[in-house]
C-alpha cells in the first residue's frame, strides 16, 4: 500500500477493541513518538462509530512519515480532515488536530 500525506483512519471492531488490539496499536504508536522525540503535529486521535460497533483511530498528517509501517499493517485509509467534535486525543501533540494537509516532507 501506498501511504501518502494527509489524515488516516484505522477501524477497530468492537471485539478488536475490546481483546486489547487498541493497546497494541497505542504502544506501536507512542513507541514512533517517543522513539522521534515527539515531533509536533504527531497525534492520534479517536472516537466511537455512531452506531457503537467499531471506534475509529485517526493518525494527523505529521505522523504518517513516522508510522507509515503501523498504517500498512492495519490498512488505513487515506481520508479529508476529521471533524474534530467528539475526537478525543489517545497520544501525541494535540496541535496536531490543527494540522493542514501537507503534500510534502524534507
Amino acid at each position: 500500500m501506498a501511504i501518502t500525506m494527509g489524515w488516516h483512519r484505522i477501524r477497530l471492531s468492537r471485539q478488536e477493541y475490546e481483546s486489547g488490539e487498541m493497546n497494541l496499536l497505542l504502544g506501536a504508536f507512542r513507541a514512533a513518538y517517543i522513539g522521534r522525540n515527539g515531533p509536533v503535529g504527531m497525534a492520534m486521535f479517536g472516537c466511537w462509530a455512531d452506531d457503537g460497533e467499531c471506534y475509529f483511530v485517526y493518525t494527523t498528517p505529521s505522523s504518517v512519515r513516522h508510522i507509515t509501517p503501523l498504517l500498512d499493517a492495519y490498512s488505513a485509509s487515506r481520508i479529508d480532515k476529521p471533524n474534530p467534535v467528539g475526537l478525543s486525543l489517545i497520544y501525541g501533540d494535540e496541535s496536531g488536530l490543527s494540522s493542514r494537509e501537507v503534500g510534502f516532507e524534507a
